[in-house]
């Protein structure tokens, strides 16, 4: 018995049933109107692919799909009966239609291949439909090359993208070319696989498919442009040859909002030393198409008041906290309370302010060496001038929040983009701290001078420097001598400083010393 019979035993076979099926068996053979079913003797059944077969990203595209050796199709054809068999492109590039004719079909599209399958078969048999499949694509060995980390020989099916094979390589080295990657086809002719192109931009011209023969070689990116301001992705590009403003544009993610199209600016190095620089209108023919060079670098401008987001932030006691917009030079500090809905029965307006950050914040010399020295080694003069700064509030715009909300447009300021509107909780406490038993908060009683809180708190300790204590006010953080404080508001602070471990034993030298002293005029009034 003859298992894989001959090509030529196939294709005499496969004729003589094709003329059986298509114009009926003898009397007697079947049944009136029973369709026959037929198969020509096909191939031995092949393994699946070791690697499972391509992952498809859809339908193969026949106007674009190339044929070669290995693709396997399916032939099937509706007469008075139903044929089917199947056909594997020749090493040679052939399509063997049994019995029939021998097509060359390597590098048409496969849409052409169909075609020409249909109109030979139509050729030979009458009144038959025919229709023809692609049902299992040729591997294809292509050369990864150049900066890639495992260069080599590797396999890919012909609706893989170039991008693909790279990757079998083990993906790119460092300074690898992403723009300029050769693709080689086996005619001659040179692809280019543009890995930032088809990234940002969807371009899969920019990825072509693999073909038989193929070598990728990635070079060393050498040439680069640069394009900043008002793109999408401004950054540092390898330059591609015969690049335009536009297509670089396209590939930075498009023109940003608010980006002037008719005012790109092109620098460019003349030679090796000098420079020179003019203006695009990309929107113009000329400007869109105008050819950029090594080394070149565009800069987008754009509108710098082009829909600028302006808004305030709200803190605190307030119904709704958070960022409001504003229109800058309208909205005042009612308009935006108003929107936030209102102090809360919680707030302190007494203490509520607006912090506004300066321009540029200059650095004080003077307070910051002050700020490393105690207070006990200061001057009165530089004491006071520390106090003073340290009170001041960078920022803060003085406003009166209980007149603003009782109609007293004198205090309805007008807003600006990032200020900061803090209202906070109101304070029923006082808070004692420094040389005292027991520091932290005391419960604030109406008409309290600040010993009473000290001794809440339970009175000094042997530490304390008692002629020191001073009054923090709350609204303002001015420091006060104690004892001209006067009735203690909430939130108000009471600081007790510590005595210095040195002033008990200068005090005792001074008594001692004071003390000899006057033994001495004694003694010598004695003697008199």
């Amino acid at each position: 018995m003859i298992n894989n019979p001959p090509t030529i035993v196939r294709a005499a076979l496969a004729a003589v049933l094709l003329t059986l099926v298509l114009h009926g068996a003898p009397a007697g053979a079947r049944g009136a109107g029973e369709p026959v079913v037929s198969e020509v003797p096909a191939e031995p059944e092949r393994p699946a692919p070791a690697y499972g077969g391509p992952a498809l990203r859809g339908p193969v595209d026949p106007d674009e799909y190339i044929v070669g050796p290995g693709d396997r199709f399916s032939v099937t054809l509706w007469g008075q009966s139903v044929v089917s068999f199947t056909e594997t492109v020749t090493p040679e590039g052939e399509l063997v239609l049994p019995g029939i004719a021998t097509i060359p079909v390597a590098g048409e599209r496969l849409e052409a291949v169909k075609r020409g399958v249909r109109a030979r078969l139509a050729e030979r048999y009458k009144n038959v439909e025919v229709s023809v499949s692609l049902t299992e694509l040729r591997r294809i060995q292509v050369n990864v090359l150049g900066e890639v980390a495992s260069p080599g020989v590797y396999v890919g099916t012909a609706l893989d993208p170039s991008s693909v094979l790279v990757e079998k390589a083990g993906g790119l080295l460092e300074g690898a070319s992403l723009r300029n990657i050769e693709v080689g086809r086996r005619d001659g002719e040179t692809d280019r696989l543009d890995l930032v192109r088809y990234a940002n931009t969807s371009d899969v011209s920019a990825n072509p498919p693999i073909l038989d023969g193929d070598v990728i070689f990635v070079p060393h990116a050498t040439s680069f442009v640069r394009i900043s301001g008002g793109v999408a992705r401004p950054d540092l590009y390898e330059f591609v040859a015969g690049e335009t403003v536009e297509s670089l544009i396209e590939v930075a993610g498009g023109l940003a909002r608010g980006a002037f199209a008719d005012t790109v600016e092109i620098h460019r190095f003349d030679d090796d030393l000098t420079t020179s620089s003019f203006l695009l209108d990309v929107s113009s023919p000329a400007g869109r198409t105008h050819r950029l060079r090594d080394g070149d670098q565009v800069v987008v401008r754009v509108d710098p008041h082009w829909r600028v987001v302006r808004s305030v932030g709200v803190e605190g006691e307030v119904v709704y906290p958070g960022d409001y917009g504003i229109d800058e030079g309208a909205d005042r500090l009612s308009d935006v309370l108003e929107r936030a809905g209102g102090p809360t029965a919680e707030a302190s307006l007494k203490d509520a302010r607006i912090m506004r950050l300066p321009e540029e914040e200059e650095i004080d010399p003077e307070f910051e060496r002050l700020k490393a020295v105690a207070a006990n080694d200061m001057s009165d003069t530089e004491y006071a001038y520390f106090k003073t700064k340290s009170r001041a509030r960078s920022g803060a715009v003085v406003v009166d929040f209980e007149s603003v909300l009782a109609g007293d447009e004198s205090q309805d300021v007008l807003l600006a983009h990032g200020d900061v509107i803090v209202v906070p909780r109101a304070e029923v406490t006082v808070e004692v701290a420094g040389q005292v038993a027991s520091p932290g908060k005391v419960p604030h009683v109406p008409g309290k001078r600040y010993e009473f809180y000290v001794e809440q708190a339970g009175g000094y300790t042997s530490t304390a420097k008692r002629n020191s204590t001073r009054v923090i006010k709350s609204g303002t953080g001015e420091h006060r001598k104690a004892r001209l404080a006067g009735v203690l508001e909430p939130g108000d602070a009471v600081w007790v400083p510590e005595t210095p471990e040195g002033d008990w034993w200068e005090s005792l030298q001074e008594v001692v010393g004071f003390a000899t002293s006057l033994l001495t005029i004694y003694l010598l009034l004695e003697r008199k």
